[in-house]
């Protein structure tokens, strides 16, 4: 099925609102029948289950998702999703399952995540991103003793 935008899927199953395979114009952006959204960026070979629960944690939160295809690096996908998303936040997932949450005015990711995390871990980190369209506290902040970036609990980092 295709919505009236053209490249524009919405067949993608449940939890994100559409797949975009075309570059975003600035007219997208106007336009109603895409809706502000927080993006996720994936290559075609990303793992589904990853997806899934990252877009399901976001949309939990009240914040559509969209998914818009990119290249297997997490980190650059999440920028490039960032930049293209309305609401200046978007999510990269990586070939091997890596999650990277960013903000298009913040230069570093916001989140990490390496690609053994757990299921409901993925999806924590889907909502982290909606609540930072919702001016909402995180509940997972970066752990910066953790040579790979890892998440925990902000109950834990004293927040």
């Amino acid at each position: 099925m295709t919505s009236p935008l053209s490249g524009v899927s919405t067949s993608v199953g449940p939890g994100c609102h559409g797949r975009i395979d075309r570059p975003l114009s600035i007219r997208d952006l106007a336009d109603p029948a895409l809706p502000p959204s927080v993006l996720v960026a994936v290559p075609d070979d990303a793992p589904p289950d990853v997806v899934r629960e990252v877009c399901a944690g976001a949309e939990e939160q009240g914040i559509p998702t969209a998914i818009l295809t990119a290249g297997p690096d997490a980190d650059a996908a999440g920028r490039h999703a960032a930049g293209e998303s309305r609401l200046s936040v978007g999510v990269g997932v990586g070939s091997d399952g890596s999650v990277v949450v960013r903000h298009a005015l913040v230069g570093d990711a916001v989140l990490t995540l390496d690609a053994d995390a757990p299921p409901a871990t993925r999806r924590t980190v889907g909502a982290d991103a909606a609540r930072i369209v919702a001016g909402l506290p995180l509940r997972l902040a970066p752990d910066p003793g953790s040579p790979a970036g890892l998440p925990r609990p902000a109950s834990e980092t004293g927040q």
